[in-house]
């Protein structure tokens, strides 16, 4: 599973039944306030998707929008009537995303985005995995400072 910040995930659970354990509970119908995320720490919202059954097994897909996810953490709480409640805890902090800016200056070595990291080579070594553009889907380390 490929989790990063900023980009829409979808996640599985299971709905186990708390009167037969440990037996799942298909058909469970979703509504408002079952689904809640906390971003960062902070007070939970309704999530913007419901969960929807996977076939007819009790397990469920929620997909949780890119919005939700621009977090370093993000804990999801899932609590319905006649099923054990389910937390998630997702870390994007170890995947940050940023958005390359159109310059003049840009070369296929050195390009300006929205990061805003200011320490000399803190991105030095590091992996980059292009989302859209020309080099979608490419991963490319970065060079070595020049400085």
């Amino acid at each position: 599973m490929s989790v990063r910040r900023g980009a829409a995930l979808t996640v599985s659970f299971a709905a186990v039944d708390v009167e037969l354990r440990p037996q799942r509970k298909g058909g469970t119908p979703w509504s408002g306030g079952d689904v809640l995320v906390s971003k960062d720490g902070s007070p939970f919202a309704n999530a913007a998707n419901l969960p929807s059954e996977i076939g007819s097994t009790g397990r469920y897909a929620l997909t949780l929008t890119a919005a939700e996810m621009d977090a370093a953490w993000l804990h999801v709480v899932v609590e319905r009537d006649g099923i054990d409640p389910v937390d998630l805890l997702i870390g994007t902090a170890g995947n940050p995303s940023g958005t390359v800016f159109a310059d003049a200056g840009n070369t296929a070595s050195q390009f300006k985005t929205d990061r805003t990291e200011g320490t000399t080579d803190h991105w030095k070594d590091c992996l980059l995995l292009f989302t859209s553009g020309a080099l979608a889907g490419q991963v490319k380390r970065s060079p070595a400072s020049t400085d």
